[in-house]
């Protein structure tokens, strides 16, 4: 049983559970975190935190339970007790834990999603290495830091620390990743509920500033630490190593050198080295490190150095060696190092920072300043120190900040490290420092020589000693060392006039220092082993003067050499001590002395004094003495303000008592030098508010409470600050005064401590007299502020600025009323017209008092706030001091907000109940014309939101009528130097205010708010709610706060819809009645509801899964809330409704654009309604539907709307039930408009839907031309908008534009054109054209299109504009200029058709089947015209890159319901031929080729395709006796070239072929062409005979497929017509088309043999002994009597055995349509080749093969290349047999000159060519070039004899007849239309034939490009030739398939576009024509032929070749059979 958990809530998944055989199962993953609902026997029943909508069980061993607590428990959002969702639904269960802890858990899971799809996308355009890079160690950092928190084995200072590193990381990463910000307060997330929104405004600035910072993210209640100026600084140092060996013992001192001021600035750190060296010497860790405190900011930007002096103790003379050991040790200078400290390194670095150097050495008598030898770089004067190894090496950290939190900050750095002091005070004087330093200096001596030759060695020892003579251990050489008694000098080698600069630390005691001195000893040292230190004068210097108590003031001292051989003479100090120790003292000294002074020896010392006890200053001690000398109290005091702070602090205590003292007498009453004190005590109280003694204030207040005992005194203060109040306007002198006003605060703490002492000594007596005091001070100073004066204005800002410190003291002993009485009167005794200065300083005073104890109290803030709220409003109104205003309001928000959060929202305190209602009263609607002022003022501005245009203009009217510009004043209130991003601030600032204004409010605020601007009329409300309606909107249109402040963005929505529900109430009680309606009002705020609900912040479902349930569990759906306000708004209008009709029909339609089903069903009725409404008031609703269809249109476009609301509106449920059951009482009429209106709209938004999924990228081009089409016709033909039509149609011109469709985009430009008429109506202005009569702009678009029908090579479609141009030009316009131009153009494309080269697109039938596609394709056919020069396999890429996602099928059966139903996406892609439309114009005479080849591939809707099939069993030994042909025929829906590159077929017919019906058009075709050739050769004799040879050969020696021979065998049987009765009529006929074909070729033998030159003779004697053979074949076969005639007649005249008949021309047109193709020259001779008429040859292309073939040897094997194409399966599997006997490939040569390439199959075994892997340089140029390849390299390209030298031979072999046995392999062959020849068939497929192959007869097409009236180039060797050999092409294959036995060639998707519909350009030869064209022959062989008449033909039976069934490379293809 399931029983409810009460202590199991919250668990963490510990193993992945996923178990789909247990019913019900949660599936959860490890770390995801449930809650737990119930239990029973070892499960949970719960839900993931990540989905709380899926509840399931899981077992309890795989959780792990946490802590937690429960908010809102039971709570449910739904009134009367029932509730509609389980109540865990809205319980939030939270674990507890720490909030950081949280935080990088939620992080982590955030980021790892995001991190995964950074990853996918690696290596692509769109991936970011080194992005994905950093979130990769982030998540590893946070991960780890987690770790270490969760492990809870970390101090608290590193607990903080870490939380620091993490929030900076977070932040780090959120802002990288574009995320949203974290406001944070000292590191921790904040709760906005628990908030003011100003506050949270505060703390989304800051955060945001700390985090592009990358500082520590404090958040505002850091904000003041922050921005302190960091004062002390320290430099921790260690020396690391020292490679110097010196053998003996060692002393290096470090101190820090200011190169600038060129002075020491620290204490000396010394580090002792023993003899060993370094390593062997230390003795404690940290002997070598020290640490170099307070350093300033000065210090740091100062150029600083470390010096490293090197002392040795050992012998006089160094030795290296070593080796003797001294008895007397001497310091000995050795070298100096100095390291420069950067100034990166000083404020930079983070962590330790090595650096090495070397030592320097120098004369001794340099030695003292070496460092500023090297410094200044003068190196004669030192030199290095020799040495190998690295030197000396130290480390050095900067450490900020006081030295105890650098200590905790840094505690393994800093454990047990010395102190190096700065020698003398830092910038900053802590109060509890105790210091008493006196530093000694032994700069120089200048001694005698005694009576020796050489200089002495002089040793100074010091001594320190007691007045008793005991010495004292306080001599320090240098830090790091105890103190010693006694300090001996470096010895300056024979040196009389020695330089130390050794400086010592002499730290006496306190106690002893007065009687203290110091000796210093002078000593000869002698080099002589155990000599003696002969001792030889001494000095002293008495530390303190007794008399006048000050010690040694600092600087330089001169001593006095007093002699002295024997130390034991000194024993008692006072023999000497009373002597004079300075040189100026001792000149004047006139008595005898005990010790004889040596007058010519000095020595010098320097001294500085760093102590907090003693003092140098005479003026101090007078001061602290002034009782010893009260005759001088008036002296003393005025020196007080000449003594140095410094001295002042450190005795604050004993100066403040002794000030006080004199100050009054003992009974109160003030004295003669009570003026004097006070003015000490202000100098004293200034001196705190210096930065170096800020620290002292702790010291001072200490002082008043603990120490300071004057009761008496206040009275006395209060009168001085009195006077000089009075005084202020009367005099000048306003110092003084300024002094005692900025002390104000220490100067009340002391009056209202004096008073608190006497009272409590006196019980409280005189009250009411200190009341009255402090009264007339306030009035006194209220008088004082009244002034207007300039020159007092100073001190009036001043007393403004420091009033507050008065105050907060002065509620301590009054009521907050009084004080706040007193502030009022000072703030309202100000004048209305203020200086600025004075009117800032104002609102600081008012801002301190806002901030003080004052606004605590109730009564207090209640009468403060009166006070306030008028001065802002004040300055408010006149746009000053807005930033400062803006910080008040802010405070008083954010304070106010804190007091009312302990209540209730709507049971506040009558105190905060009232201040409320002030300052809601005084500043809101003020405030809100500020914002809207701002709004104006700052440029930039966001974009409105899509869609609410009427709002947008609305309120551009509206801010111009309703604010005042106050541009100028703004800017001159912000200052000169504000700038745009302050005036955004400062917006955003006072948003935030009105903000926590409406926060502040309840219900009974809003109705006092409506009540209070009521009563002063309604125009006054009015005005308020425009004003308030308008800045909403902004505020939801325009992006006030940043992008990521998501929390500010959603607790200020939150406000503005509680705001917006309020203020329904006045706009439904005061301006709905019929009398009041305020249509503009009610507009306005139907747009605002509409721009918040459609804001994109609010759209939850772009949000991840968890912040979306983040939103949810706060606000809920405010989308849904505002859509049923938006509800509640319209049914209130009622009969008002039609006033929104149609301009709410846009906004509305927005709304239900949200994809939230709810809002969606709610929103729709309106539609309804709007329909009714217009339907009642007018009869129809014709607005409803334009409105609704254009802004749905603009909304879609915008990229609004999805799937969900197609389906919506598509089912149109509830609607429609709604739409039915509303108008089934009414009118019929309306109910079926409204139903086909909804329909209408329907189909509508499937269009734009569609069109909006493909409006971005490249490769969806063709699909947005698709839909814009889609949605053109719709406006077109459904709803009839002609302005929407023609919208489209520009939109669709622009798309074909880029991509270079100049002919569609011609044809697209003329729907625009048809629309006009050539009329004088005047059309509007648009951005596409100008005002203009209809006639100009149907002109202009006229000649646009014609200029895009020419650069589409479309001419003959703009010959009709031109020539309608005319007419108009001629006949109306009557303009003869244009009208010469428009017949020039017209001449210029008449032209250009004869000589112009044009490419033949090619055409593809393209199937999309499958769900998955889009809705336009779906499950449809389409025939695409392909792109110039595009092949299907590049036309396949395209396609295919277009639906990535699709699969292409590899056959091309029709796909069966499964794939048609299928989700995925399918693509079917096959070529197709284009079937010419008849042109009756041209029947009846004789019509230029180059004129019909354009019809025959444009204004095309029919296209075929042929497939073959078997039935029954295939025999293998012949094929054609069972092959049918299946032709499909497909009709599309316009005319390709169109407005589009494709069209959808609307019909499809299938038809079959029977084998004989097929073999009757193959030689049906062949005897065409035959007829052609000879037609062709019989004019013009001269052209090249090859292609005439080879079509002959082919025709007549088919021996290797057997030829006629097959169809004999096949057909001709008896039994074949027994069985088959019905082929009987085709049989017949293709028995008479055999014979009709001999009697073809005597004709053409008989010319044949007439023009042949003397080298074809030979072969074509072979051909009239083969043909006689095939006569006589053909007369048994068919028994008719023309193959009776004697094979003698060959060899006679043509004209004897010309038939009647036999003209060419007229059995051409009898019979069909002949196309004339260029011929490949037939090769002779070189010198025939070279200069002969035969050299001249056009760029039509001849094929190569490996063997000759008959007709139907035309099938090889393809390669292994992967099917690229759908591949028929039926050809499969019928050519499956044949595989192993084919070759691979057979090598082509392109029609277009290209090399000889491969012939491959591709994805459906279509075969196509590939190109070679290399093309010559002349090749690659007639490729991309138009001009043809010149006559000379045409013919040696033609004379290639291998296939291995097709590339560079040029040597030329005439063609030879074969001989027996010999395999021919030349043959060439003539492209022409629908080659296929005769149906020979040979015994064997696979035997190669002893001859020449049969050619079809239909290859004659005639080339267009030539020039010439024949339309065959010139013979004369010197013309070139003018057709580009990129325009021919070659015939496809023939239609016989392999057998089994062979390997087959794959039958194939036919291609579209061939020769005769492609515009003339190219020739297209079957496949069986590659097979056969000889490897020597190229595509420079052929030659045009002379053009004849093409007679469009009908037969019944359509006529295409099997060829069509390959998907042969388009410019191969073979053109289909003219039928209508």
């Amino acid at each position: 049983m399931w029983t409810p958990t009460k202590n199991q809530k919250f668990g963490v998944v510990t193993y992945n559970f996923h178990h789909d055989g247990i019913r019900q199962s949660l599936h959860l993953d490890i770390g995801e975190t449930v809650q737990i609902l119930e239990e029973s026997n070892g499960w949970y029943r719960g839900f993931s935190t990540r989905n709380r909508n899926v509840r399931g069980i899981f077992p309890s061993s795989y959780i792990h339970l946490r802590p937690f607590r429960i908010d809102n428990e039971g709570i449910s959002p739904h009134e009367g007790g029932r509730q509609s969702a389980p109540h865990w639904l809205y319980e939030t269960v939270t674990p507890v834990e720490d909030g950081v802890v949280q935080e990088v858990a939620s992080i982590l899971w955030e980021w790892g999603q995001i991190w995964k799809d950074l990853y996918v996308v690696l290596g692509t355009p769109q991936g970011n290495q080194e992005l994905w890079d950093a979130l990769r160690k982030a998540m590893m950092d946070l991960a780890d830091w987690r770790k270490q928190l969760v492990m809870g084995t970390l101090t608290s200072d590193q607990i903080a620390q870490l939380k620091l590193k993490i929030t900076r990381r977070i932040d780090w990463g959120n802002r990288k990743l574009g995320l949203d910000l974290v406001p944070r307060i000292e590191g921790e997330m904040v709760d906005p509920d628990r908030m003011s929104v100003v506050e949270l405004h505060q703390v989304h600035v800051q955060s945001a500033e700390t985090s592009k910072g990358h500082s520590s993210s404090t958040g505002t209640l850091g904000k003041k630490r922050e921005k302190r100026k960091i004062l002390s600084h320290h430099l921790f140092f260690c020396m690391r190593a020292f490679s110097y060996h010196l053998g003996e013992d060692t002393e290096i001192f470090f101190s820090l050198y200011d190169a600038k001021q060129s002075r020491f600035i620290s204490e000396r750190f010394l580090v002792k080295l023993s003899k060993e060296g370094f390593s062997n010497y230390i003795d404690c860790i940290n002997s070598n490190c020290t640490v170099f405190t307070d350093l300033g900011s000065a210090d740091l930007d100062s150029e600083l150095y470390i010096v490293t002096q090197v002392i040795r103790i050992g012998r006089m003379m160094f030795s290296e060696s070593g080796k003797k050991t001294s008895v007397q040790n001497f310091r000995r200078p050795y070298g100096v190092a100095l390291f420069k400290l950067t100034s990166s390194l000083l404020k930079g670095s983070d962590g330790e920072v090595e650096l090495s150097g070397k030592l320097f050495s120098s004369d001794e008598k340099d030695f003292w300043q070496l460092h500023e030898l090297i410094l200044k770089k003068q190196s004669n004067k030192y030199s290095i120190l020799s040495n190998t190894s690295y030197g000396l090496v130290v480390s050095v950290k900067v450490l900020h900040g006081e030295l105890e939190q650098a200590t905790k900050e840094n505690p393994l750095l800093l454990k047990n490290v010395c102190i190096t002091k700065k020698l003398g005070f830092s910038d900053v004087i802590m109060p509890g420092d105790v210091r008493n330093d006196l530093y000694i200096t032994l700069s120089h001596g200048e001694f005698e020589r005694g009576g020796k030759s050489t200089g002495k060695n002089i040793e100074v020892s010091v001594h320190a000693l007691d007045y008793e003579g005991q010495p004292i251990e306080c001599i320090y050489s240098g830090t790091g060392h105890d103190g010693t008694t006694e300090f001996s000098s470096m010895v300056m080698y024979h040196n009389n006039s020695p330089r130390w600069s050794e400086r010592l630390k002499i730290a006496i005691p306190i106690d002893k220092f007065s009687g203290a001195h110091l000796r210093l000893e002078f000593r000869h040292c002698s080099t002589r082993e155990k000599g003696e230190k002969k001792m030889f004068g001494f000095s002293f210097v008495r530390l303190m003067d007794d008399e006048a108590g000050t010690t040694l003031r600092d600087g330089a001292h001169e001593l006095c050499v007093y002699k002295c051989d024997d130390r034991s003479k000194l024993s008692n100090p006072e023999e000497y001590i009373t002597m004079p120790f300075i040189t100026r003292e001792a000149v004047e000294c006139i008595y005898s002395l005990p010790f004889q002074r040596s007058t010519k020896e000095v020595m010098v010392i320097n001294t500085l004094l760093c102590s907090t006890k003693l003092t140098q200053n005479v003026d101090l001690l007078s001061l602290l003495r002034w009782r010893s000398a009260p005759d001088g109290i008036g002296e003393t005091l005025s020196r007080v303000s000449r003594v140095d702070g410094a001295e002042t602090v450190k005795f604050l205590q004993d100066v403040l008592d002794a000030l006080f003292a004199m100050f009054s007498t003992e009974d109160g009453n003030s004295t003669q030098h009570s003026g004097h004190v006070f003015q000490a005590l202000v100098s004293i109280f200034s001196l705190l508010e210096d930065s170096k003694f800020e620290h002292f204030k702790p010291v001072m207040d200490a002082y008043i409470t603990g120490h300071f005992a004057a009761a008496l005194v206040y009275k006395g203060l209060i009168s001085c600050v009195r006077h000089l109040s009075d005084l202020c306007p009367q005099t000048d002198k306003q110092d003084p005064i300024l002094r005692c006003f900025r002390s104000l605060e220490y100067i009340f703490k002391f009056i209202i401590q004096s008073r608190l002492l006497f009272a409590r000594a006196t019980g409280g007596q005189n009250e009411d007299s200190f009341r009255i005091d402090v009264e007339c001070l306030f009035k006194s100073c209220a008088t004082m502020l009244s002034v207007q004066a300039s020159n007092i204005l100073q001190t009036q800002v001043t007393l403004l600025e420091n009033i507050h410190g008065a105050s907060d003291q002065l509620a301590r002993v009054m009521t907050a009323e009084e004080v706040v009485a007193h502030v009022s009167s000072l703030l309202n005794a100000l004048p209305q017209d203020l200086p600025r200065e004075l009117g800032k300083a104002k609102l600081k005073a008012i801002k301190n008092a806002i901030n003080s104890t004052l606004f605590e109290d109730d009564e207090g803030r209640g009468l403060l706030l009166e006070t306030v709220c008028s001065c802002l409003r004040l300055h408010l109104d006149s746009r000053l001091e807005l930033s400062l205003c803006a910080e008040i309001l802010s405070d008083i928000l954010i304070l106010t907000h804190k007091h009312t959060f302990r209540f209730p929202h709507n049971k506040l305190p009558p105190s905060l109940h009232m201040g409320v209602e002030t300052v809601m009263l005084s500043l809101a609607d003020v405030v809100i014309q500020v914002i809207l002022s701002l709004d104006t003022s700052a440029p930039n501005a966001d974009s409105l939101v899509p869609g609410l245009t009427n709002l947008t203009q609305f309120l551009s009217a509206m801010k111009s009528k309703f604010v005042p510009t106050h541009a100028a004043m703004l800017l001159g209130s912000l200052g000169p130097s504000s700038s745009n991003v302050e005036i955004l601030t400062l917006s955003g600032t006072f948003v935030a205010c009105l903000m926590g204004v409406f926060q502040l409010m309840n219900e009974k605020h809003y109705a006092r708010l409506w009540e209070f601007h009521s009563n002063h009329g309604t125009h006054n409300l009015r005005h308020l709610l425009h004003s308030v309606i308008i800045l909403l909107a902004d505020l939801v249109k325009t992006a006030v706060f940043p992008p990521d402040w998501f929390v500010m963005r959603m607790v200020t929505n939150h406000t503005i819809l509680t705001a917006m529900q309020e203020i329904a109430q006045p706009l439904i009680l005061s301006f709905l009645k019929q009398g009041n309606f305020d249509n503009q009002l009610w507009s306005t705020y139907l747009n605002l509801a509409v721009g918040f609900l459609t804001q994109p912040c609010l759209q939850l479902e772009q949000f991840s899964q968890q912040k979306r349930h983040k939103v949810l569990e706060r606000y809920n759906d405010m989308r849904v809330l505002m859509g049923f306000q938006i509800l509640s708004m319209w049914h209130n209008l009622d009969e008002h409704r039609l006033h929104f009709i149609p301009g709410m029909v846009g906004p509305f339609l927005e709304v239900t654009l949200v994809p939230e089903p709810e809002l969606r069903k709610a929103t729709l009725p309106i539609f309804f309604d709007m329909m009714q409404a217009e339907q009642q008031a007018k009869g129809n609703f014709k607005q409803v539907e334009t409105e609704l269809i254009d802004k749905l249109d603009i909304l879609i476009s915008e990229n609004k709307g999805d799937d969900e609301y197609r389906q919506l509106f598509n089912t149109m449920e509830h609607l429609s039930a709604v739409l039915l059951e509303r108008v089934r009482s009414d009118d019929p009429v309306w109910r079926d408009s409204g139903t086909a209106f909804i329909n209408s709209v329907t189909r509508l938004l499937e269009r734009l839907l569609d069109y909006r999924n493909v409006m971005q990228g490249d490769e969806n081009c063709d699909k947005r031309m698709s839909c814009t089409v889609n949605l053109l016709n719709f406006y077109k033909n459904e709803i009839n908008r002609q302005e929407m039509y023609v919208r489209y149609i520009y939109k669709l011109h622009d798309l074909h534009l880029p991509v270079g469709n100049y002919t569609e985009a011609a044809f697209t430009l003329q729907l625009h054109a048809a629309q006009l008429s050539w009329s004088n109506r005047m059309l509007h202005a648009d951005h596409l054209y100008p005002a203009q009569t209809e006639t100009q702009r149907k002109e202009q678009i006229y000649r646009q299109i014609v200029n895009y029908f020419d650069k589409g090579k479309c001419w003959e479609e703009g010959i009709p504009l031109l020539e309608e141009l005319a007419v108009q030009y001629k006949l109306h316009i009557f303009d003869y200029k244009k009208l010469s131009e428009v017949l020039k153009q017209q001449a210029e494309f008449y032209e250009k058709i004869l000589k112009g080269g044009r490419y033949d697109n090619e055409y593809f039938r393209v199937g999309f089947y499958g769900f998955g596609l889009p809705l336009f394709v779906r499950n449809k056919v389409f025939i695409y015209r392909g792109l110039e020069y595009e092949q299907i396999t590049a036309f396949t890429q395209r396609i295919t890159n277009e639906f990535p996602q699709a699969k292409l099928l590899s056959h091309n059966t029709p796909p069966d319901d499964a794939i048609r139903s299928s989700d995925s996406q399918y693509i079917q892609i096959c070529a197709v031929k284009p079937v010419a439309a008849p042109k009756p114009e041209f029947d009846g005479g004789e019509v230029d080729e180059r004129i019909l080849k354009y019809y025959m591939v444009n204004h095309i809707k029919h296209f075929t395709y042929d497939r073959p099939t078997y039935r029954g069993q295939p025999d293998k030994e012949n094929e054609v006796k069972n092959l049918w042909i299946e032709r499909i025929t497909y009709v599309t829906e316009s005319e390709l070239p169109g407005i589009l590159k494709w069209f959808e077929v609307v019909e499809q017919r299938v038809e079959q072929l029977s084998p004989p019906q097929y073999a009757c058009e193959t030689v049906h075709k062949n005897n065409s062409h035959i007829r052609q050739m000879i037609n062709h050769y019989r004019v013009n004799q001269q052209d090249n005979i090859q292609p005439f040879t080879m079509r002959l050969q082919g025709t007549i020696d088919a021996a290797v497929n057997g030829g006629i021979a097959k169809y004999q065998e096949a057909f001709f049987g008896s039994e074949y017509l027994l069985i088959n009765p019905e082929f009987t009529e085709h049989v017949t006929k293709l028995k008479g088309l055999i014979s009709e074909q001999t009697m073809i070729l005597e004709v053409a033998l008989e010319l044949h043999g007439k023009i042949a030159p003397a080298a074809n003779q030979p072969l074509h004697k072979r051909l009239i002994e083969v043909f006689e053979g095939l006569r006589t074949k053909v007369r048994k076969m068919c028994s008719t009597p023309q193959s009776q005639r004697s094979s003698s007649s060959l060899q006679s005249t043509p004209h004897t055995h010309r038939r009647a008949d036999s003209d060419p021309a007229q059995e051409f047109r009898r019979i069909g349509s002949i196309i004339n193709s260029p011929l490949p020259p037939l090769p002779s001779d070189k010198k025939e080749m070279s200069g002969g008429p035969s050299s001249s040859t056009s760029g039509n292309s001849s094929l190569r093969s490996s063997q000759a073939s008959s007709l139907y040897g035309h099938f090889q094997a393809a390669s292994h290349d992967d099917d690229l194409y759908a591949k028929p399966q039926e050809w499969e599997e019928s050519l499956s047999a044949f595989r192993d006997t084919r070759p691979r490939s057979a090598l082509i040569t392109d029609s277009r000159g290209s090399s000889p390439k491969s012939l491959t199959r591709s994805l459906n075994n279509d075969y196509i060519i590939v190109p070679p892997a290399r093309l010559s340089d002349e090749r690659q140029r007639w490729r991309h070039s138009s001009r043809p390849p010149s006559p000379r390299r045409v013919t040696q390209d033609s004379l290639n004899t291998s296939w291995s030298d097709s590339h560079g031979s040029h040597e030329s072999l005439p063609p030879l007849p074969p001989r027996g046995g010999e395999k021919t392999s030349r043959s060439v062959s003539l492209g022409g239309e629908d080659d296929q020849p005769p149906p020979v068939l040979p015994k064997r497929m696979g035997k190669k034939c002893t001859s020449p192959a049969m050619f079809g007869s239909d290859l004659l097409l005639s080339e267009s490009d030539s020039g010439v009236s024949n339309g065959f180039l010139p013979t004369t060797p010197d013309t070139p030739p003018l057709v580009s050999p990129r325009n021919h092409r070659t015939p496809p294959p023939p239609p016989i398939p392999p057998k089994t036995s062979s390997t087959p060639l794959t039958p194939v998707t036919p291609t579209s576009g061939a020769g005769e519909e492609s515009g003339g350009d190219r020739t297209l030869l079957s496949t069986q024509d590659y097979l056969q064209v000889s490897p020597h022959s190229s595509l420079d062989d052929l030659t045009p032929t002379t053009p004849t008449n093409h007679i469009v033909y009908e037969v019944d039976t359509t006529r295409h070749s099997l060829a069509d069934n390959y998907s042969v490379p388009p410019r191969l293809q073979p053109p289909p059979s003219t039928h209508p």
